[in-house]
């Protein structure tokens, strides 16, 4: 494998022209743009009861002992 190959193109952070420079920060706004919606819609998910259940048997299991 030649050593270009082996190069990924986060590898060189410099040197990059302006449009690739902007084209990495919207990919990342993106990305970062998804994973906060996607964080949003699980902690606004309710916990399920069986969860809850085995939560409270484990505290009344602790303060038995």
């Amino acid at each position: 494998m030649s050593e270009k190959a082996s190069h990924t193109p986060m590898d060189h952070q410099t040197g990059g022209s302006a449009d690739d420079d902007r084209a990495r920060k919207l990919r990342q706004k993106r990305i970062g743009d998804q994973l906060r919606r996607l964080y949003d819609e699980v902690t606004e998910e309710s916990v399920p009861e069986e969860f809850l259940n085995l939560l409270e048997q484990a505290d009344n299991s602790k303060n038995k002992q």
